[in-house]
């Protein structure tokens, strides 16, 4: 008894045995957890990722926590006590650099004004306590200056109360406790920042995650109700890519639970591309004639090759993304290619058991698309002039093409947290990011730190740096305001001002007085050309830094690591469509035996391909971390379509029809699958909408275009092509 024979006989037990061993390891998506870090777009070597973990290491800065306060005078007595009492509750351990409480530093208009108070008389009071005197509170944050600016609005109706985290703090623990802490008080606080910023954007991930895939079989499923008119139909078409998504998400559950929101993607794809094979290999079993056996063995002959081909093409389309040094990228392409691969297995183990226990028949026909086949072999001449008139334009546009990084795209934009980190970063200009520069020398020396002090105020006043309202902070600010406002000519007089801070410089300096990092605040909402303009910009100026007997390094942060991503962008998406291509040419070869129906096979794709720099300029769609993938992933699903009019072509060849009468009845009979099968995807694809993630929903557009495009290119292009080679 061969396979097929298997199929049908023994078909209830394949099915209980399949989905037994699908449920014990789909057990394992538990272990799935988000990570929405853009560092890890980054190879680890990469010079910035390494001064950045050196850094933060050195230093123990992790993720930063700020809470945004509002109010009619956030200077008035009983504001500065709420806020005095949210530090106290945040930060127990004030000197404990994070190794108790998690929290390394903690920076506010309270411990600003505790500072100006704890200098002697005639400054301040001489004691390191809140003042009481209104007048005394208004004078010491006049002195405060440029410095006030990042904690207070000029309104005096907001305020920011920073945290510096350490890198191996509980994030539930410790945004517990701010939630406790803030609750516990009259005063509007909202908790923003990188760390409330990513854990929102992890919970609703994974609630997207599951949202997204009841969405995607509702729309799938009325695609394909318009076609089939049955819900046996139905279950033949989804259950074999039901388990398949399950199967794939238990295996990346051990394997690689590290997910991005690039990985939301993985199931509205396999949605609509695994139910492209149980489509094919449904209509083509209730096409044959026969026994559910003869059937069985005629369709796994014929269109299960088919589809074979298309899986292993598919896979290798997004397996190409697996050279890329993004390791999301790496790990997408990944998640994409073993789906493609099981969701080819489900599809052989599961459509023919279940279209026999279902006894299902019904197949719809379309008459109207044998008209539509006599005029794509009709006017190939004319179709291929207007592919090679849309490719030209395409070209023409390129230059147009943007690249573009931006964090907040990747979040759900009716997320609260998302809103009021929006608009704390336009009141301060603030992004909650760490951008720092460090600077090795001999911290005791004046010398050294006037050359701090003179890169700072470089920094400061040159022309791209001061119109982008970047600010800087350094312990040579901090000692110049103790000094009176002249940096010391001696040691000595340094070595007595660092005794006097010794509290209060955790992150300013190291403890042997040879390292320290000047702090840079890029506001948020920069253009990626104006973030690179502005690093740039600082990079010239330390480049041209002397520092006596040390040494200044280039700015590492959030800033120059999304510089660094957009700088590569393009090229990672180049790189991997040519190996896809390189490598689904060389699969087309083998398996089609010829290098003319292999190429012919790829140039709807290479059309489609060329066509994308049109569609992304029309589409205001720019390359980001996650469209990125597109050419692989049209390569990968694109030549789907030609392989199937590729391989019916054939087969009519083979049963002695002229090659004419072959491509319409390829187009006849596959054309309709091919329709069926594009829709199904686009339905998948549409649930991504649902989740509100800007980025997403580019993506969604951009790859809903090139697979219309890729339809449009295999059941007009490729009968163009073929009658051109047999002509």
């Amino acid at each position: 008894m061969d396979i097929a024979g298997i199929l049908v006989r023994r078909s209830k037990i394949i099915l209980l045995l399949y989905t037994v061993v699908v449920f014990i390891v789909a057990i394992n998506a538990k272990n799935l957890y988000m990570e929405f870090d853009l560092a890890v777009f980054l190879p680890e070597n990469e010079p910035s990722i390494t001064l950045l973990n050196y850094v933060t290491e050195k230093w123990n800065m992790g993720s930063s926590m700020i809470v945004y306060v509002e109010s009619d005078d956030v200077l008035s007595l009983k504001t500065l006590e709420d806020i005095e009492y949210v530090v106290n509750k945040i930060d127990i351990y004030r000197y404990d650099k994070g190794e108790l409480d998690g929290v390394v530093s903690e920076n506010s208009i309270t411990t600003m004004l505790k500072l100006e108070n704890s200098l002697p008389p005639p400054l301040g009071e001489g004691k390191f306590q809140l003042p009481t005197d209104e007048n005394k509170i208004k004078k010491y944050v006049a002195r405060m200056g440029d410095a006030r600016k990042a904690l207070i609005t000029d309104d005096y109706k907001s305020s920011a109360i920073i945290f510096t985290l350490s890198p191996d703090v509980d994030p539930e623990v410790i945004m517990s406790r701010a939630r406790s802490a803030i609750s516990n008080v009259t005063t509007k606080m909202t908790l923003v920042g990188s760390l409330p910023l990513s854990q929102s954007m992890r919970e609703r991930s994974l609630r997207n995650l599951t949202l997204i895939f009841p969405l995607s079989i509702l729309f799938v499923s009325i695609v394909l109700f318009a076609f089939h008119r049955s819900l046996k139909g139905l279950l033949v078409t989804f259950l074999p890519t039901s388990y398949s998504i399950l199967l794939t998400f238990g295996i990346l559950g051990v394997v690689r639970p590290q997910l991005t929101m690039l990985s939301l993607a993985i199931v509205a794809l396999m949605m609509g591309l695994g139910v492209d094979y149980s489509i094919h290999l449904m209509n083509r079993f209730l096409e044959e004639r026969g026994s559910f056996e003869e059937k069985a063995r005629k369709s796994l002959k014929t269109t299960g090759k088919a589809i074979l081909l298309s899986a292993l093409t598919t896979a290798i389309g997004f397996g190409s993304l697996m050279i890329s040094t993004m390791p999301p990228i790496v790990d997408f392409g990944f998640g994409c290619a073993l789906g493609i691969v099981l969701c080819y297995v489900s599809t052989m183990v599961m459509v023919v058991p279940l279209v026999v226990i279902l006894n299902f028949k019904k197949r719809i026909e379309f008459p109207a698309w044998k008209k539509l086949a006599v005029f794509s072999v009709r006017n190939s001449k004319k179709t291929l002039i207007l592919g090679i008139i849309i490719v030209v334009l395409s070209l023409s546009v390129f230059p147009k093409v943007q690249t573009d990084v931006n964090y907040l795209a990747m979040a759900p934009k009716d997320d609260p947290v998302v809103t009021k980190t929006l608009e704390f970063s336009e009141k301060f200009g603030l992004s909650g990011n760490l951008n720092v520069i460090l600077v090795r020398g001999d911290l005791e020396s004046p010398d050294v730190i006037e050359a701090i002090y003179n890169m700072e105020e470089n920094i400061r006043y040159d022309p791209v740096v001061y119109k982008n309202n970047v600010t800087v902070t350094s312990i040579a600010d901090v000692i110049k305001k103790i000094n009176l406002g002249s940096l010391p000519k001696d040691r000595a007089k340094l070595q007595l001002i660092y005794t006097f801070l010794s509290d209060q410089m955790e992150l300013l300096v190291d403890e042997n007085l040879t390292e320290t990092i000047i702090s840079v605040n890029i506001p948020a909402g920069l253009s990626i050309e104006e973030q690179r303009d502005v690093v740039n910009a600082i990079d010239s100026i330390i480049s041209n830094t002397t520092i006596p007997g040390g040494k200044v390094y280039p700015l590492t942060g959030a800033t120059p690591i999304s510089v660094s991503i957009n700088d590569i962008l393009m090229d990672q998406q180049v790189r991997s469509m040519l190996v896809s291509l390189l490598l689904v040419f060389a699969t087309l070869i083998v398996i089609f035996g010829s290098s003319r129906y292999a190429f012919v096979t790829m140039l709807p794709v290479v059309f489609v391909l060329l066509s994308e720099p049109c569609v992304l300029v029309l589409l205001d769609v720019p390359l980001t971390m996650v469209t990125i993938s597109i050419a692989s992933i049209i390569v990968g699903t694109g030549v789907d379509y030609g392989v199937h009019i590729t391989k019916r072509f054939l087969e009519g060849v083979e049963e002695g029809l002229m090659d004419i009468e072959a491509i319409e009845r390829a187009i006849e009979e596959t054309g309709l699958s091919l329709l069926e099968a594009a829709l199904t995807t686009i339905a998948g694809l549409i649930s991504v909408y649902f989740i509100n993630v800007p980025y997403l929903e580019e993506f969604m557009r951009l790859i809903i275009a090139m697979i219309t495009l890729s339809l449009l290119g295999a059941v007009f292009l490729m009968p163009a092509l073929l009658r051109v080679r047999h002509e």
